[in-house]
């Protein structure tokens, strides 16, 4: 396997891939060339990396070679960190500082699915004034209509019916359990942080107008990846609007008197931003899913046509666990297994693949990753 590091949340990503070739006629020089060219194709095509010329990016590592990926980032700098000849075969590692690039991408056509709950009300009192706690219910729903309305790019395919306080860190943890029971590849943490009212009287020389009443309305949306845990985006997005209705009415929060108002209207507008970001966010993210079954050089696998998945569609199949450096921090590896699997008949939510050109697929399990980059 190749095994690549990247540390969470950073513009850059470090990542090491090992690769192996067999001297040929004794033709050393040959074999080393073909293991570097491999384990760079395995980091930069994994990793979503955009190459124009291994020769210039690899600073000699390669003599006239050429190595053409497109996808989305940059490599800019790659090195020879090891070399270990075996009798008839050599095995190199590669490093490549790869950067992100602001730009079209294959996954942009992968729908990217999405499990959430309902969100708390961080501060329940402040629900009282119209009785409006059903909010926690009713938003992550016009969250998911929003997502319908707005994007092709992400969906919200699950709603579970009881909220969690993802401001703990314990049960942020939960999101990747949360995504494997859903077979979703993203979770949306949400609190509602703020919906306070701010009551002004009526000046005393215009008393007939009534007192002014503004409702503010906070909502803090963390994105997860349901696969691997890291958060992709986190932010509050606050607004605030009139409150037109009266202290002592009990608002139905599900109805259209609530969101034809000014305050709903405003809500609906805080939420389809909340959309455009999360996709912008998504857009290049690859479609991933999980290994549900395995039968010999046949797997089945929790991604489909729902996801864009087409037959014939060539995926990765990787391993993931957490190390940490001497430094202390933390980096996820990939272990990338060398075969890659092709799709073979494509369902709504499920595919299933065999191994590519006749390879063998060993030690795969269940709940291991496939993706399609």
């Amino acid at each position: 396997m190749a095994a690549l590091f990247l540390p969470w949340q950073v513009s850059a990503a470090w990542f090491e891939a090992q690769g192996q070739a067999l001297v040929v006629n004794g033709d050393k020089e040959q074999a080393r060339q073909k293991a570097i060219r491999e384990a760079l194709r395995q980091a930069m095509l994994f990793s979503g990396a955009s190459v124009q010329s291994v020769q210039t990016l690899a600073n000699g590592l390669l003599k006239n070679e050429q190595l053409t990926v497109t996808a989305n980032a940059e490599v800019k700098n790659v090195e020879l960190i090891d070399e270990v000849w075996r009798d008839d075969y050599v095995t190199v590692g590669v490093r490549a500082d790869i950067f992100p690039k602001p730009s079209a991408c294959e996954a942009a056509g992968f729908l990217k699915t999405i499990a959430t709950t309902e969100f708390i009300i961080a501060s329940p009192a402040q629900a009282q004034d119209g009785q409006i706690h059903e909010l926690t219910a009713v938003i992550p729903r016009k969250l998911q209509a929003a997502l319908a309305s707005h994007t092709d790019a992400a969906a919200i395919s699950q709603i579970a019916d009881y909220p969690i306080d993802w401001r703990r860190q314990d049960l942020r943890r939960q999101a990747p359990a949360l995504a494997r029971q859903s077979r979703t590849q993203y979770v949306i943490a949400g609190t509602i942080t703020d919906l306070s009212l701010v009551r002004e009287p009526a000046p005393i020389f215009s008393f007939w107008k009534g007192e002014q009443t503004q409702r503010h309305f906070a909502l803090n949306i963390a994105l997860i990846d349901g696969v691997h845990g890291g958060t992709l985006m986190q932010q509050t997005y606050q607004t605030q609007a009139p409150w037109s209705f009266d202290r002592f009415a009990d608002i139905d929060a599900t109805g259209a008197h609530f969101w034809q108002s000014s305050y709903g209207e405003t809500v609906l507008q805080t939420l389809q931003n909340i959309t455009q970001d999360m996709a912008a966010k998504l857009a290049c993210q690859p479609a991933t899913g999980r290994v549900l079954e395995v039968a010999g050089n046949t797997l089945e696998v929790s991604i489909g046509r729902s996801h864009g998945l087409q037959v014939g569609d060539e995926l990765f199949l990787y391993q993931t666990k957490q190390v940490h450096s001497p430094s202390g921090d933390t980096f996820l590896q990939y272990n990338v297994y060398p075969t890659r699997v092709t799709v073979k008949a494509a369902y709504a939510e499920s595919a299933t693949v065999e191994a590519k050109d006749d390879g063998i697929l060993m030690n795969i399990q269940p709940n291991d990753f496939v993706a399609k980059r």
